[in-house]
């Protein structure tokens, strides 16, 4: 499967925007073009393809898998119902508050697809990017 993304630019924000065809997403396949093996001593590495499949670079890497170790223990399947908002979903755990931002921007259509894996860490690399181009911090909304 290959994900076509376009850039927008509006108000000094960035960010790739994934068009209706690409909604719901498929599960993300490794990509012939582009094959990522881990580095030593992750502790995530059956998520690492995925991430680059959707768009995180190598250097943003370590510190998902840190994050994903750190919210999910690399598990998919988690919700925190005791954070505000609804709660926090999937591996990276994604708040409740993003929810209604990602599924205008495409990325998702309801709360339960950040179960998916591939959908929860592009939502991730959505809110990443938000964040970065915001407040010079694309790591801030996991408090890192």
């Amino acid at each position: 499967m290959k994900l076509l993304a376009l850039v927008i630019t509006l108000g000094g924000f960035t960010a790739p925007l994934v068009t209706s065809e690409h909604i719901p997403l498929k599960q993300a396949e490794a990509r012939e073009d582009n094959p990522y093996q881990p580095m030593p001593g992750a502790r995530c590495p059956q998520h690492w393809q995925t991430a680059v499949n959707v768009g995180w670079t190598q250097a943003q890497l370590s510190t998902l898998d840190y994050l994903m170790w750190r919210e999910s223990r690399c598990k998919t399947g988690l919700r925190n119902a005791d954070d505000p908002n609804g709660g926090s979903f999937g591996i990276v755990q994604v708040n409740g508050f993003w929810v209604k931002w990602l599924r205008e921007r495409g990325v998702l259509e309801k709360a339960s697809d950040l179960y998916k894996p591939e959908v929860n860490l592009l939502s991730a690399l959505f809110i990443y990017n938000y964040a970065d181009n915001r407040y010079q911090n694309g790591w801030g909304p996991w408090n890192l």
